[in-house]
């Protein structure tokens, strides 16, 4: 079942949650993974619970959230990086987190008056 996946730049987590909830294919499985990291998440779910977890963690990685990001400071960071962490505090053993990180980089330029005041 194709999913959206996202190329290019990354996006906002709030925006790809928002694009998961009102699809039909993605929304069923965000619920799933939702129950899946709640603390008895795996008692609502049944028997089966690990292979639902596991299939919508799959399902998901090929959603607008795999890959989506924060920003430091935005409005709803916390529901922002909630949305994150429930897809990669999931993910699969296996995959490397390392590469994986919360929040969109930051491009900083140098600190020219910082420079000259240390230089001088």
């Amino acid at each position: 079942l194709p999913l959206f996946v996202s190329a290019g730049r990354a996006r906002d987590c709030l925006q790809a949650g928002d694009t998961c909830s009102s699809d039909d294919g993605c929304s069923p499985r965000l619920r799933t993974l939702r129950q899946c990291v709640a603390g008895d998440g795996s008692v609502k779910l049944g028997p089966g619970a690990r292979n639902q977890c596991e299939n919508a963690v799959t399902a998901l990685l090929s959603s607008p959230l795999h890959g989506c990001q924060c920003k430091r400071g935005m409005k709803r960071e916390k529901n922002c990086l909630s949305i994150y962490w429930s897809l990669h505090q999931s993910v699969l053993h296996g995959l490397s987190l390392v590469e994986s990180y919360p929040y969109e980089r930051e491009e900083r330029g140098f600190d020219y008056v910082r420079l000259a005041y240390m230089a001088a």
